[in-house]
């Protein structure tokens, strides 16, 4: 039997090529791709981490599989998807509810349809929209916008741009034990979204720069595999011919192994060829 990922890659390969591009780009066209397939077990936020994988694999980025494999393995709870949802639904609202006021203040449709809030304006709009809907958050809702505004403030909040999962709890205000089950499954649902990104322990938002040293040695593991090489020839060519060293490359090329991505064939490692 077919698993999830090999279902949703063979639907991808029955669209036509324009089609199947704009669905791996994400927004609309993915949108109805998923409303459209039924995979028994799988919810629709998983298949779009599927997507994602696949468009992942074929760009080679080896950072987003790790983190769209940890973000796979979560069933996520019901309060985040409607959590998902209702950020949606607000974004639409306060859209028509901005365009609407700036009409009201003499702009034209046009004018109004071009501006862009001020944040006190768009939390006043948030404030009204959520009133006039009766759109209460969950504890979901709030640290999917909290998270986020967090580590885009990151080194003004705490010098540095990355951040444990407790550094933000506690700028959040939420280091409780009712809030770190929850912010644990939505740091690794905005990781999957490609929104922030981890390295290590510490997350960091995707407009941030930052070195990356578990995801560079990912990488030269992967990069030092061309023409194929024996452990003691990676770690000799990458710098790091000693015993922890080796571990690490090991742990490197299982992972790299499960996703396809190298191959290994009388104990030398190749990067493999159908990917």
């Amino acid at each position: 039997m077919e698993s999830a990922y090999e279902q949703i890659v063979v639907a991808l390969d029955q669209l036509s090529a324009f089609d199947r591009q704009e669905v791996l780009a994400g927004g609309k066209y993915r949108e109805m791709f998923i409303d459209n397939i039924d995979i028994g077990g799988v919810t629709s936020t998983q298949i779009d981490f599927y997507i994602s994988k696949v468009a992942a694999h074929k760009t080679k980025d080896i950072e987003s599989l790790k983190i769209l494999d940890d973000a796979i393995e979560n069933t996520f709870e019901d309060e985040l998807t409607q959590a998902v949802h209702n950020q949606e639904l607000l974004k639409e609202h306060i859209r028509a509810y901005v365009v609407q006021e700036q009409v009201a203040n003499g702009l034209t449709f046009d004018e109004a349809s071009a501006y862009q809030p001020t944040k006190v304006e768009y939390l006043s709009a948030l404030d009204a929209v959520r009133h006039k809907h009766g759109i209460v958050p969950n504890k979901h809702e709030i640290l999917l916008n909290a998270i986020e505004e967090t580590l885009e403030n990151a080194i003004i909040i705490f010098g540095r741009p990355d951040l444990t999962k407790t550094q933000i709890l506690k700028a959040c205000r939420k280091d409780k034990g009712s809030w770190r089950a929850v912010a644990s499954e939505t740091l690794t649902y905005l990781s999957g979204k490609n929104k922030i990104m981890k390295v290590g322990s510490r997350y960091h938002h995707n407009n941030a720069r930052l070195r990356m040293v578990e995801t560079e040695f990912t990488r030269k593991v992967f990069e030092s595999l061309y023409g194929g090489r024996s452990i003691n020839g990676i770690v000799k060519r990458i710098g790091y011919d000693n015993v922890f060293g080796r571990r690490k490359v090991r742990q490197t090329l299982d992972f790299l192994e499960k996703e396809g991505l190298v191959v290994c064939q009388n104990y030398r490692w190749s990067q493999n060829a159908l990917y």
